[in-house]
């Protein structure tokens, strides 16, 4: 697996970093469609991501008729759940959303798990060329990323681009489905928020730490050439 070394940028505040992420996200969607027409974006949930979100969601200047949205992971839990990553995007996103995008392709959660991977996975099969053109992850102290955690035999090389997962007991909900590592990895650009004080180390232990990836499972992200870390150690 070759290895390139990200971009990293500081914010001395979490409001900046988020204005500029925003912004920065504005222009690439805009570039994306003057180029090439329909833009596919991976989104994760939690609260560090969510007020990107919000800001997204006021912008006139998107075609979001020409933006197709995926989700990188989800709890298994009732689509109207609080605890539901779909959930927390369209409501933070705002009422239109919806029916605003060109299109949302959420996991269907009410089903069966092994229904929900493989109505998924086959949306993942009908894209032509690279999955993503935009991906936007968050990453959690122990350096999950969606829902691939420290140590899980889904870290491992998968065929299957959806993935059952566990989380760890500390979690709320344990039970998730997830895109696999190749999955987040087929995107032409990896966005990585880093926010928080718990998180402060996790730049340094991503470009020198001694952790392999299965340990810590964001490192997997140096394997694409354009990945971005936005960082601020504020809580």
């Amino acid at each position: 697996m070759e290895i390139y070394k990200p971009q990293i940028v500081d914010f001395e505040s979490k409001e900046t970093l988020y204005n500029h992420l925003a912004s920065y996200l504005v222009d690439r969607i805009l570039e994306i469609n003057g180029d090439e027409g329909a833009v596919r974006i991976c989104l994760t949930g939690g609260k560090s991501v969510l007020p990107i979100y919000k800001i997204l969601g006021e912008q006139v200047l998107i075609p979001w008729e020409k933006v197709q949205f995926y989700l990188s992971d989800e709890r298994l839990v009732d689509t109207k759940s609080e605890k539901s990553n779909q959930y927390q995007i369209s409501q933070t996103f705002g009422e239109n959303f919806l029916s605003e995008a060109g299109e949302v392709n959420f996991f269907e959660t009410n089903l069966p798990v092994e229904q929900v991977i493989k109505n998924y996975q086959e949306k993942l099969e009908n894209i032509d060329g690279t999955l993503f053109d935009l991906t936007v992850l968050g990453v959690g102290p122990d350096g999950h990323i969606a829902s691939l955690f420290p140590g899980g035999s889904y870290l491992r090389h998968h065929e299957d681009k959806v993935l059952a997962t566990t989380a760890p007991a500390e979690f709320e909900v344990s039970k998730r489905v997830s895109l696999s590592i190749e999955s987040l990895l087929d995107s032409k650009e990896i966005l990585l928020l880093v926010v928080g004080d718990s998180k402060k180390y996790i730049p340094s232990e991503i470009l020198q730490g001694t952790r392999k990836a299965v340990d810590f499972p964001v490192k997997f992200l140096l394997a694409n050439p354009n990945f971005k870390i936005f960082y601020c150690p504020q809580d």
